[in-house]
């Protein structure tokens, strides 16, 4: 699995999740993960999960630390479960960082949520196209903006760049290392 993490600052409406968009915009074919910084707002028809579309909410924050994951032919349980995967990944990066300063366990997961007591610290959804599954998952970098109680990683004085580096090449390392296991099993009868 290719991993990027962006330079430029990319603003998430919901639209750059579709296939191919990571090929776009940064020439990664195949399997990819990709991180970047920007604003989040996501309204109407771009949002995928249909319970948020059929409450009108918007999902929406000032400033955001985004992850993008193209697989191809993945199908919607196998990627959500690759979304599962993405927010543990995340939530374990984020509490071993934080009980090295003495804090321990701070950050929860609610099934696709990561809160920090009862703030939410992350957006995120898993869905299918065509020919791939996807994910976005979205991490608050302040609280700005953000329409509901909520956490942020500058609260917990974790540096969005250092995230983004430790859940890009971990991600990427657990998908490849499935691959590997899933290739060397004979089948059985």
């Amino acid at each position: 699995m290719k991993s990027k993490l962006a330079d430029e600052r990319i603003n998430y409406t919901g639209r750059e999740l579709r296939s191919h968009w990571v090929m776009e915009r940064f020439g990664l074919e195949g399997d990819v993960i990709v991180a970047f910084r920007g604003s989040c707002m996501v309204s109407g028809e771009d949002l995928v999960d249909r319970e948020d579309f059929d409450l009108g909410n918007i999902v929406a924050g000032k400033d955001m630390l985004h992850f993008i994951v193209e697989m191809s032919g993945a199908g919607l349980l196998g990627i959500t479960l690759a979304q599962r995967l993405l927010c543990s990944i995340t939530q374990d990066v984020l509490n071993s960082e934080l009980s090295k300063s003495g804090a321990g366990r701070v950050v929860d997961r609610k099934g696709d949520d990561l809160y920090v007591g009862q703030g939410k610290l992350s957006v995120s959804v898993a869905t299918v196209s065509p020919v791939s599954g996807l994910i976005h998952l979205g991490l608050n970098i302040t609280t700005e903006g953000v329409p509901v109680e909520a956490a942020c990683l500058a609260g917990m004085s974790i540096d969005y760049k250092w995230i983004a580096g430790e859940v890009l090449a971990r991600f990427a390392g657990e998908i490849d290392s499935c691959t590997r296991a899933a290739s060397k099993v004979r089948p059985v009868v």
